[in-house]
């Protein structure tokens, strides 16, 4: 219900607190807080936290406009880990919603997924049935948890030859009906307040990418749940920040990406997973930049050899890429 200043983004007593971190989303931030603002009047009192990472746009004037409790502004990109923590220390709801700023919540679906988590204490977190604008399914909603081989899958080209190649999602039939599963798409998570606090927040040792993967795998790790709740439903535009990015900026994004994902191999399998996610990227940055030169596209080969630059320095150890400034 709307709180005394008539904001139906700043409940007095929230259940959820919404953190959502932007970052040149100020084109999709409004129909984000709009579809928050109906979840809010069909009888979910919440908050929303505005973390605003110097994206350069209206993010910040548009958070406000739309009645958000807390706008914070850094005055840099802290990237998404940071910036959620941030944001945390303001969350009053027992639950906390982590939603990228160009996802829109259908009407109901955030109830469902409160209902969910609140039926069963072993579920510790949940996430939603994510549709891409064209109603397809978005693949990462429901997942298994990313291991070299998947990423050895997609630089061979094997996930390119059917959809059903590509082992790391659930299929459409599978996610026809809520279920248990190893991982969701961080553009929605849903889960306790205080089990993200005792958590520590998100790990914020990547800059960004994964940090899904990484909480779903702590959580598990303590004993609990990753539900995917099949009638809570949400379009998800996918990337749009990075997409809006520069090509200099597009190239560093991907460093991250390789970064995130290359760490969390480490995590799950060791070394050895370390070293196979390491040569998956090189052979990938290799043929990327020999393709480059082949077509004469200069963006693309300046992409890839800074990767496999960077990748180089990775042998001996980890060193993380610049932020995205």
């Amino acid at each position: 219900m709307p709180s005394s200043d008539g904001s139906l983004l700043h409940s007095p007593r929230p259940v959820v607190s919404a953190i959502v971190v932007t970052w040149r989303s100020a084109d999709d931030l409004r129909s984000c807080l709009g579809a928050l603002a109906s979840e809010a009047d069909a009888g979910i009192p919440l908050e929303v936290v505005v973390v605003d990472c110097a994206g350069g746009d209206r993010s910040a004037d548009i958070a406000r406009e739309c009645g958000a409790a807390v706008v914070l502004e850094p005055g840099i990109n802290l990237g998404f880990a940071r910036a959620v923590n941030a944001g945390l220390p303001h969350c009053r709801g027992r639950l906390t919603l982590l939603l990228n700023p160009d996802v829109e919540i259908s009407t109901g679906s955030l109830a469902a997924c409160v209902q969910a988590l609140d039926e069963d204490p072993l579920i510790g977190l949940v996430g939603c049935d994510l549709r891409r604008p064209d109603g397809s399914i978005d693949p990462p909603a429901a997942r298994r948890a990313r291991r070299p081989v998947h990423m050895w899958a997609e630089t061979l080209g094997i996930t390119r030859l059917s959809p059903r190649l590509d082992v790391q999602f659930l299929s459409g039939a599978q996610r026809a009906a809520s279920r248990d599963v190893e991982a969701v798409n961080g553009a929605f998570m849903l889960l306790p307040t205080d089990l993200l606090r005792a958590l520590g927040g998100l790990d914020d040792t990547v800059f960004m990418y994964l940090e899904d993967m990484e909480l779903c795998r702590r959580l598990r790790a303590r004993g609990l749940r990753i539900r995917f709740v099949s009638e809570a439903r949400a379009t998800h535009l996918g990337g749009a920040s990075a997409a809006r990015a520069e090509p200099r900026r597009q190239a560093l994004i991907y460093q991250h990406r390789a970064d995130a994902d290359i760490e969390f191999a480490r995590r799950v399998g060791g070394e050895w997973s370390r070293a196979s996610a390491l040569l998956a990227y090189g052979a990938r940055g290799l043929a990327g930049y020999l393709m480059g030169a082949a077509l004469r596209r200069p963006v693309q080969r300046g992409k890839y050899l800074g990767l496999l630059r960077w990748l180089f320095r990775q042998v001996p150890h980890r060193t993380a890429p610049r932020p995205v400034l």
